[in-house]
């Protein structure tokens, strides 16, 4: 009798990731110019504009680099794992800066891009989920999987 070979893998949802890490250095850039904005004498912010960028922007920032700077100081080498309590920070602080984005537009705008954002994390968990549970069979069934050469998934 042939056993079954199931293999998993840590990748989750590329979107996620990426727009995570994405909202990182835009919500820098975004701090920046308000800064810039602020020493120019341009009342562009209430205070309490002020305290939402700093309650709901700044802290998910600081609490994603307190997770992840250790893992860069540390000599061996770290796996994805590692990485995943600065994920929960990196997807809260991409939700501030789509908010942050969206929230002057009119609500049916704003509704839409919400909508795609959302198809979009599905779509793609949908895409990946057998990588999270488990894939089965022959490889060659899931080299639509591998969008990177560096990628090992099928290999």
């Amino acid at each position: 009798m042939r056993s079954l070979v199931v293999k998993y893998f840590l990748l989750g949802n590329p979107f996620v990731y990426w727009a995570g890490t994405a909202s990182l250095p835009f919500f820098g850039l975004l701090v920046l110019f308000y800064l810039i904005r602020w020493q120019r004498g341009y009342p562009d912010l209430s205070l309490a504009d002020i305290d939402h960028i700093h309650y709901a922007g700044i802290y998910p920032v600081i609490g994603w680099f307190l997770h992840y700077f250790p893992f860069i100081l540390m000599g061996r080498v770290t796996y994805v794992h590692h990485y995943y309590p600065a994920l929960w920070f990196s997807i809260i602080s991409a939700g501030f800066c789509v908010d942050w984005v969206t929230r002057r537009l009119r609500k049916d705008l704003q509704w839409g891009i919400y909508m795609m954002l959302y198809a979009a994390t599905i779509g793609l968990f949908w895409l990946f989920r057998a990588i999270c549970f488990g894939m089965e069979g022959s490889s060659t069934q899931w080299k639509h999987l591998k969008w990177f050469e560096q990628w090992r998934i099928t290999d």
